[in-house]
């Protein structure tokens, strides 16, 4: 346990203010990430540890002056350290949603939820994670603000989200942005992975190959490629009308070509998928020519099939290729112990301060975990989040009396009184509004 007080203790400059001691307060809370709480809010979270205040750390997470970029900064640097970073490296791009209630929280509307696969009230955010091997890591975020929110100033004012952050930026542009933080931050990774939302974005796959990077970006079924090099030196208006297939309609005629391959050991045995690959061009609007690329698909055991494009060298070893299109799996095992043990979504803050206070320090706590997991990689290889969550909670509680208990619920039942009194006041007042207009 002392080994994460020396941890926090090394970032502790990153939150210095003048009124507070705001690396105290930064360590208190990513304790609270970690904390065994049935639920990660403030008050569980103030709660659980020793000295913890929930109105301050609030007002930490809420207007507190440090700066998200010095601690993302950080954890990048240190996660490439911890997990080796190089050649093997990938920078996954990748987004997450959180339902919410109401309209106040920044950047909430009704938009896809892709943890729960349809449309929700919930916020959304891209993230940057590093993937080595089987070990993840947040490096980044931003909060997507919807149309709806970069259109409406006086909605934005309130919600304290800074003016330059106020013109609207699709989800792309966002991950653009991640791509660039990472590269300029230092870390070192020579490839970059992403969903189809992303990968169907032609002018995104050209930039990235533009910073000397490789790309496995899935796409959908329906992406149009070449078989052939396209003719011609102007890009075709009309690419279904000049030659340009469905990738699924070329998989179909080459699907005995296949061959299987060994993705990883997972924890059931082996994880096994078909896999084939050839070579297709693809026309970006904003390039002058066609570029050639691979076209990647893997069929898993249930039967689902997985469409990629790669630009990775013409040599590269077929198993290789493979593997690194199923790297995005670690990315989504990332971001389900980030919500399930860590508090992600489980944030009450609804400025944009505090979401983004509050994700960078989720980075910070994950980043953690990575580090004890490398750390006993040798003498508990199964060690996850959760066991290090569980030991981390049990040393927090043993500082617990049987007094201290007592008086958590006895805070409990005072908080939920003026709760119970504030409603029903509301309730009273809704009463004699609604007589009055009869």
């Amino acid at each position: 346990m002392h080994r994460l007080a020396e941890y926090c203790q090394v970032i502790s400059h990153l939150f210095q203010c003048h009124t507070h001691d705001g690396g105290v307060r930064a360590r208190r809370y990513i304790s609270g990430l970690l904390c065994t709480a049935a639920r990660k809010n403030m008050e569980r979270m103030s709660e659980a540890i020793p000295k913890a205040n929930s109105q301050q750390l609030q007002q930490f997470l809420s207007s507190s002056p440090w700066e998200v970029g010095p601690v993302w900064s950080w954890v990048a640097l240190e996660a490439a350290r911890v997990m080796g970073g190089g050649p093997d490296a990938m920078l996954m791009i990748d987004e997450s949603g959180f339902s919410k209630k109401g309209r106040h929280s920044v950047g909430v509307a009704r938009q896809y939820n892709g943890r729960l696969g349809k449309v929700d009230n919930c916020q959304v955010g891209v993230f940057s994670a590093l993937s080595v091997g089987s070990r993840t890591s947040l490096i980044g975020s931003r909060l997507y603000l919807p149309k709806e929110w970069t259109e409406d100033a006086k909605r934005c004012k309130k919600a304290g989200i800074p003016k330059e952050r106020q013109k609207y930026k699709t989800k792309n542009e966002l991950a653009w942005e991640l791509i660039e933080e990472a590269v300029e931050t230092g870390v070192e990774f020579d490839w970059v992975g992403m969903d189809a939302g992303y990968g169907r974005d032609q002018s995104l796959l050209l930039k990235i190959s533009g910073l000397g990077k490789f790309y496995v970006a899935d796409v959908d079924c329906s992406q149009q490629v070449w078989a052939d090099e396209p003719p011609g030196s102007t890009r075709p208006r009309a690419v279904a009308n000049s030659g340009a297939r469905r990738v699924d309609a070329i998989w179909k005629e080459h699907q005995s070509e296949a061959r299987e391959i060994e993705l990883r050991d997972g924890e059931n045995g082996p994880v096994r998928v078909r896999f084939w690959r050839r070579r297709v061009w693809i026309w970006p609007k904003t390039g002058e020519i066609p570029v050639e690329v691979w076209l990647l698909v893997s069929v898993r055991s249930d039967g689902g099939v997985k469409y990629s494009l790669s630009n990775a060298e013409n040599d590269i070893p077929f198993e290789e290729l493979g593997k690194r299109q199923g790297q995005r799996h670690f990315v989504e095992v990332c971001f389900k112990d980030g919500k399930n043990y860590l508090g992600m979504g489980e944030y009450e803050g609804r400025g944009w301060t505090f979401w983004h206070h509050h994700m960078a320090l989720v980075g910070v706590a994950m980043l953690f975990t990575v580090t004890e997991r490398v750390g006993y990689k040798r003498s508990m290889p199964l060690l996850s989040v959760r066991d290090l969550v569980e030991v981390i909670g049990g040393w927090f509680a043993s500082f617990l009396t049987a007094e201290d208990r007592e008086r958590i619920v006895l805070k409990r039942h005072r908080r939920r009184r003026r709760e119970m009194k504030s409603k029903r006041r509301r309730a009273r007042a809704k009463i004699a509004k609604s007589n009055l207009t009869k």
